[in-house]
């Protein structure tokens, strides 16, 4: 088993999360507060782990795009 931690800082973590819940993978841990998102998952594969992590930075770049956007319109 292959396990990663990843920790990302910055504001609007708890929003972040909340992002990412559809995709939680059974195997993942999420833990967030106000400026800090933490995610552990394992997998037994270091492809999937890789494809994991990869969609993870897809999905928090977008998010964040989209909160920029939002905070630009109002």
């Amino acid at each position: 088993m292959i396990s990663a931690k990843l920790i990302f800082r910055g504001k609007g973590a708890e929003n972040a999360a909340r992002s990412l819940e559809p995709d939680n993978l059974p195997n993942m841990q999420m833990q967030a507060d106000d400026d800090r998102l933490c995610l552990q998952f394992s997998t037994e594969k270091i492809g999937t782990l890789l494809s994991t992590v990869d969609d993870i930075l897809m999905n928090l770049k977008i998010a964040e795009e989209t909160a920029a956007s939002a905070e630009g319109s109002t």
